[in-house]
């Protein structure tokens, strides 16, 4: 095994240069030059993969991206934003683009280490097709090699509670968490959910089931927090304050210490980072004009509508399909020249007029002549309300949604509202930030603000990822060794495999070629953190590394990466969809250099969306 690393780390210094050069001719419509090969989608899966290389870990190094069309550029510091702006054109592209899509919507995080190890397990793959292995044997080895990483995973996981008592021992926290692991309202918050770890006993076959709202709920919620910052400590620094006033302003112990779809962002440029706070309630930015509504409402009980939808006459539902071919006739000529979206105005405006409906939240967009009219009514309308703050307030007011602001009755009005303007934001901008609260709302907005206009997008999607790798860390009750610490035991794990005796003398070769991979994943790690200078260094100290735990010494890490932990799922469902990335493109790249024939029984090996 130790002869195997070693030949790896020589066969990585020589080509190393040529890597960097492979990868140099990267242009911005997110294509790349490649040679003419036959397995051109696995060549290009790795080529793209390769720009996102600077995106993994906790040192993130972000990059420009500049539309020459238009002149403008964008600051993206994520896998999920650079390919959201860059132009794909091929196929693989595009599949990388919604597998990594599907990652951020479900995980918020993850989608590093999904791109790289597309990339790297692209690159074994061609390796495998230059040794003469064939698709299937491939296909078959490299899912073993993950079952095998898989099993190393549910070995080496540690439970919250283990992870949650080993910080309160450190008692080290950084300066930015200092303050919350100090605040006596954590140390309430710790006790109620130290509370909620309760078991339920129904029949033999749900003995020590747990309840679905006490998911293996740590003692101290500040010590996870730290544990799954991964560098992000002010944006985890707010995700503890929402947490606690979720905890504080909801007194049922049921439910959960962290709820996700209770929590909302606010962007608000212009102040400085410092200036970031959670605050009770739903906060937005709104226009000087309709914070002077606020101004006149405030103070008051006011009534509510909810709208799930635009406000607009011309919108429908989704799923309405208008009648073909249906002629609209009259029998009398039309001479009030009314047209059908002023009407529709008219009778927008009299059904909020005739139930007192004093503020609107809508999904989507309002038209611009009907922003106008109720801002003349002095009735507040906001739109863009994601739906999960339009559920809040519906359960919250009594109101209930619609799909057409004509649709309102004396039912669907919620009461019980309150709007105030919190802070002036026009100095640069005519913007307001305003607070809507209704009773006993569990509604908290996160306020991200920076002096750098372009840093915000990237300042978001930090809160967001530390609110779900918390949040997953509650839901999992384990964690898995970070800081490359898991990779590394998957790398002598494979080592091992390798070694056993095996039906077919290939799935050596490939498991080999995985462990490879992952020393490049482990090094890129260590490279960006900056505990190494050069790839090569890292992966002469993984060697070393693997000579130790050969020996029998235990995994060691460095300084930076003692306390650092990622979470269970998230890691597993990266691995699983990076390497389900992967057989794809292989098997595309397969059927149209050979071709399938009806009847082959190569129908058998395919796989399928």
């Amino acid at each position: 095994m130790c002869e195997d690393t070693g030949e790896s780390v020589f066969r990585l210094i020589q080509t190393e240069n040529k890597t960097h050069v492979d990868f140099a001719d990267i242009t911005m419509s997110g294509s790349a030059t490649v040679a003419q090969r036959c397995h051109i989608g696995l060549q290009q899966l790795e080529a793209i993969a390769a720009t996102t290389h600077s995106f993994l870990g906790p040192n993130k190094r972000p990059k420009f991206i500049q539309d020459e069309d238009a002149g403008d550029a964008v600051l993206v510091s994520s896998c999920s934003r650079l390919l959201e702006h860059i132009e794909l054109d091929g196929s693989v592209g595009q599949l990388l683009h919604e597998m990594v899509q599907a990652q951020q919507k479900v995980f918020h995080s993850g989608t590093g280490t999904l791109v790289f190890l597309a990339g790297v397990w692209s690159r074994v793959a061609l390796e495998c097709l230059n040794r003469g292995i064939t698709v299937l044997d491939i296909k078959t080895a490299m899912r073993n090699g993950l079952d095998v990483c898989l099993e190393v995973c549910k070995q080496s996981a540690v439970s919250v509670k283990e992870v949650s008592c080993q910080k309160l021992k450190e008692l080290k926290p950084t300066s930015a968490l200092k303050s919350e692991n100090q605040d006596s309202e954590t140390q309430s918050l710790d006790v109620r959910l130290s509370q909620n770890l309760r078991l339920k006993l129904k029949h033999s076959r749900h003995f020590n089931l747990q309840t679905e709202n006490t998911q293996t709920t740590p003692n101290d919620v500040s010590g996870i927090a730290q544990a799954v910052s991964h560098g992000c400590d002010s944006s985890m620094r707010l995700v503890l304050q929402a947490c606690k006033l979720q905890s504080k302003i909801t007194e049922d112990a049921r439910n959960r210490p962290l709820d996700i779809q209770k929590l909302v962002t606010c962007l608000i440029p212009g102040m400085s980072e410092e200036k970031s706070c959670v605050l009770h309630g739903f906060v937005t930015l709104l226009s000087v004009e309709q914070a002077s509504v606020v101004r006149h409402l405030q103070g008051q009980a006011l009534k509510i509508a909810l709208v799930n939808g635009d406000l607009s006459e011309k919108y429908r539902h989704m799923g309405f399909n208008r009648p073909a071919n249906v002629v609209h006739i009259t029998d009398r000529a039309n001479m009030s020249s009314v047209s059908l979206e002023e009407r529709w105005i008219e009778d927008a405006l009299r059904k909020l007029h005739e139930f007192s409906i004093d503020v609107v939240l809508a999904s989507g967009t309002a038209g611009a002549k009907l922003k106008d009219r109720t801002l003349g009514a002095n009735v507040l309308v906001i739109e863009g309300v994601k739906r999960s703050v339009l559920n809040d307030f519906s359960t919250r007011t009594g109101a209930i949604m619609v799909s057409y602001v004509t649709q309102i009755d004396e039912n669907c009005v919620g009461q019980g509202v309150t709007v105030s303007p919190w802070r002036d934001c026009s100095r640069k901008k005519d913007l307001v930030a305003v607070s809507i609260v209704s009773a006993s709302t569990s509604l908290v907005t996160a306020v991200i603000s920076s002096s750098l206009s372009a840093k915000l997008q990237s300042l978001e999607d930090q809160f967001w990822s530390c609110a779900h790798r918390l949040h997953q860390a509650l839901t999992d009750g384990k964690l898995l060794h970070g800081a490359g610490a898991t990779e590394l035991l998957c790398i002598q794990q494979l080592h091992q495999s390798r070694q056993t005796e095996m039906e077919n003398p290939q799935e050596s070769v490939v498991l080999e070629l995985m462990a490879e991979a992952w020393m490049d994943y482990v090094s890129t790690l260590m490279l960006n953190s900056g505990s190494v200078v050069s790839k090569s260094e890292a992966w002469t100290a993984i060697a070393h590394q693997m000579r130790l735990y050969k020996a029998g010494e235990a995994i060691s890490r460095d300084a930076d990466g003692v306390g650092v932990y990622d979470n269970v799922t998230v890691k597993t469902e990266a691995w699983r969809r990076a390497l389900d990335l992967v057989f794809l493109v292989l098997q595309s790249d397969t059927e149209i250099i050979t071709g399938v024939s009806e009847g082959e029984h190569v129908y058998s090996e395919l796989m399928y969306l």
